[in-house]
């Protein structure tokens, strides 16, 4: 069976998702004191996003050029880029309010992140299935 490009790409975002939230994160979180941890962190999610749309966009692209990918693997990659994206703008907001102590904002923003970042596992998980 002939594989395509745009099977791999899913698999990058999948990838990178576990190796960021699995790995690098607590391990961070274990090894550097609580100050040390957060401007890690800063540096990383930004970056870690800006992967996942350039993937996100990679997948859409090679989904859309190839002649045996469906329009759920298009959507798919669509959907990594739109939620991606929404990520990385809430960044300096979330930061803005652990700097200012507001947990409830943080909260709100810190569950938006997360959930978005679970879908974007999910999806890419099942464009396999579909």
């Amino acid at each position: 069976m002939r594989r395509t490009l745009h099977y791999y790409f899913p698999g990058m975002a999948v990838g990178l998702i576990l190796l960021q939230t699995a790995i690098v994160a607590p391990s961070l979180f274990r090894n550097l004191n609580i100050d040390d941890f957060g401007r890690a962190i800063r540096d990383l999610w930004p970056k870690f996003f800006l992967a996942l749309i350039v993937i996100g966009l990679l997948s859409s692209a090679s989904s859309y050029l190839e002649d045996d990918s469906n329009t759920l693997h298009y959507y798919i990659g669509l959907t990594t880029v739109f939620l991606s994206v929404i990520c990385y703008l809430i960044i300096p907001a979330t930061n803005r309010a652990t700097d200012e102590g507001n947990q409830k904002k943080f909260s709100i923003l810190h569950r938006i992140s997360v959930t978005s970042t679970f879908v974007i596992l999910i999806i890419n998980i099942s464009f396999l299935f579909v």
